[in-house]
């Protein structure tokens, strides 16, 4: 869906970063900029960092930078459009699309529509109607309070066959909607008729507060419906191995905490939740899908899986496990008495008994360990092996090749094994890997990239920090001003740039002021995909030039922070840089003439013009004619 340049324009000038984020981050004013704590990472020292002037934010601690839009994307985990849409309701400016977007956005908003009218209706018959009474006290058997009603919008089905389907109508929903949203069934014999009868109802949300589909719980001994729950079937907007339950009123718990648990069933939650842990989503009840895992790791690289202790549970726990594993996230296990699931366990002893199940969760060896001692495995020498070979299986899993070298070296410490013995298992399971990922194998068996879009060959490149001078020139290059651009170009080139990030970000800040006269941050972060790179923009927009403070190694001092005086230090210590270079590789080659004997006359007279040359450099007139 593509936005109109203008119409960004508009809606970011309308949204001034520091209003925007003051909502939810405490800033105070230093200098230029406001500081406050990050709202991505855990920390007790201030190191966010807004730019009222050029309209960004960059955090010194976790790296996370960007503009306005980017800002709502990163905090509530949504897409583009619809981060500008947000942000657009709030500056009360319309957006229009072409014919298609607009007829796809017609859909969606009127799918949204169609929950959001189900939720209050199923709510106010729940907290409004005689009918309501039973699933009301159903849920106060389950301890929920009507606070907690209230917050997670749970309500109740009528047992009615047309029920939401007269009130739709008098709301001017029309039908199409309703059969699209999953609300309504059409009969066979014609006609439609409601999905949802005589059911406690548990609105599902999307990460943004929208509600997008409905769990509903049987209470009714005559429900003719199977099982003790159904679900909204999927649609456009909802797709249940996307979904995680809860995830709406956890994200922030869980970026506070830096830790997510992970449970089964929308009470499990829900009775956690309201004992005061609040760092916790749900699968509903599903088995864990890659789609989830990647949604959990937006907010958080811990997850604690807390499972029933019973054999089903146990095998899907070990399977969601090696799904956590292979998408690089760092798991533990928390095991359950047997009996219990979370929300029997919560209400019998309370939040602070559960929470101390939660510190003695254990490591996914451990665990696994632990399964194979029940079944009595160990007892046994192939038993024992069966085991091990299980657990280096999982650690297969892990694309950090560090990572998996660590865990190897726990297995062999505890269970007595050479490494090199686990190592030449874990390569054969690797090996596998490879091979079914190279004919196509499923998600996974995928390797996790852990730098985003940053290629292989690249990420010790994008770890290694930018040059100082490399820094200014970027930063510079970001004034958007045409005369320091060609100032800075008429004496260096982009081959004179030696970190690799340093130069990819400069030539597209060059091809900014070819093809559209000019490079402003928001144009140059909306156009990067690389997080890095956005990372790298924000940081050097909004730090000081480095320059300024004097370059002691390179001699280069630079009292005012005059762009074009910051630019000649900068340039001049990529000269010298350069030049140092040239002298050390040329004196190697001396070296080796000599040995061998050559002419070194040519080497002794290039010294003479690089040392000539490097003077010229470290003169403190150098450039100021230019």
């Amino acid at each position: 869906m593509r936005i109109p340049p203008d119409k960004l324009d508009a809606i970011r000038s309308a949204n001034d970063i520091v209003d925007v984020i003051s909502q939810h981050v405490r800033l105070k004013k230093r200098g230029k900029n406001f500081i406050g704590l990050c709202p991505f990472h855990q920390e007790k020292t201030p190191s966010f960092t807004v730019s009222a002037d050029k309209q960004v934010y960059h955090c010194f601690g976790c790296g996370k930078g960007g503009n306005v839009f980017t800002f709502v994307m990163e905090l509530e985990k949504v897409s583009f459009t619809e981060a500008v849409r947000t942000l657009a309701e709030k500056a009360g400016i319309p957006l229009t699309f072409t014919q298609a977007d607009e007829e796809r956005e017609t859909e969606i908003e009127n799918l949204y529509n169609a929950c959001r009218f189900a939720g209050l209706f199923f709510y106010n018959n729940l907290t409004k109607t005689d009918e309501g009474r039973s699933a009301r006290e159903y849920f106060h058997q389950r301890s929920f309070t009507d606070e907690t009603i209230r917050m997670f919008g749970l309500g109740y089905s009528l047992n009615s066959w047309d029920a939401l389907l007269t009130r739709a109508k008098e709301e001017g929903i029309a039908v199409g909607w309703l059969l699209k949203a999953g609300l309504v069934r059409s009969r066979e014999e014609g006609g439609e008729y409601d999905y949802f009868r005589g059911r406690a109802m548990f609105p599902i949300f999307s990460p943004t507060g929208r509600v997008i589909g409905f769990g509903a719980r049987k209470i009714r001994e005559d429900d003719p419906l199977q099982g003790k729950y159904i679900n909204s079937p999927e649609t456009p907007i909802y797709n249940k191995s996307r979904v995680l339950f809860g995830l709406f009123h956890a994200k922030d718990a869980i970026r506070g905490r830096e830790d997510a648990l992970m449970v089964e069933g929308y009470a499990d939650l829900i009775s956690l939740y309201q004992a005061g842990i609040q760092n916790v989503v749900a699968s509903s009840g599903t088995a864990l899908t890659d789609e989830q895992v990647e949604l959990i790791g937006r907010y958080t690289k811990r997850l604690t899986l807390v499972y029933d202790a019973d054999s089903a549970g146990s095998q899907a726990t070990v399977r969601g496990m090696d799904l956590v594993l292979a998408h690089d996230l760092d798991v533990r296990i928390a095991e359950l008495p047997e009996g219990e699931d979370p929300d029997s366990f919560v209400r019998k002893h309370g939040g602070k008994e559960f929470l101390k199940l939660i510190d003695q969760a254990v490591s996914f060896i451990d665990f696994k360990a632990k399964q194979f001692l029940r079944a009595g495995a160990f007892e046994t020498p192939e038993g024992k092996t069966q085991a091990i070979r299980s657990i280096v299986q999982s650690i297969a899993k892990i694309p950090d090749e560090l990572k998996r070298n660590l865990f190897i070296k726990e297995v062999a410490t505890k269970y007595d094994i050479y490494e090199s013995i686990l190592h030449r298992e874990l390569e054969k399971w690797l090996s596998e890997k490879r091979s079914r990922r190279e004919e196509g194998g499923t998600p996974e068996t995928r390797s996790i990239p852990v730098f985003g879009t940053v290629r292989a060959d690249r990420v010790t490149e994008a770890m290694s920090p930018v040059p100082a001078a490399e820094r200014d020139i970027l930063k510079l290059l970001l004034e958007n001003r045409t005369d320091l651009v060609s100032f800075i170009f008429s004496h260096v080139t982009l081959s004179d740039l030696t970190h690799d990030s340093a130069r990819r970000l400069a030539e597209l800040i060059l091809t900014h002021f070819d093809e559209r006269g000019g490079a402003e941050i928001s144009d140059v972060l909306e156009s990067l995909e690389d997080p890095s790179l956005k990372g790298l923009v924000t940081d050097v927009a909004v730090s000081r030039y480095e320059l300024s403070k004097g370059w002691q190694e390179l001699e280069v001092e630079v009292e005012e922070a005059d762009p074009f005086e910051i630019a000649r230090g900068a340039i001049s210590a990529l000269r010298k840089t350069k030049l140092q270079k040239e002298i050390e590789a040329n004196q190697k080659l001396l070296k080796k003439a000599s040995l061998a004997g050559e002419d070194t006359l040519p080497f002794i007279h290039r010294h003479q013009e690089l040392i000539r040359m490097l003077k010229e450099v470290e003169s403190p007139d150098y450039l100021k004619s230019s």
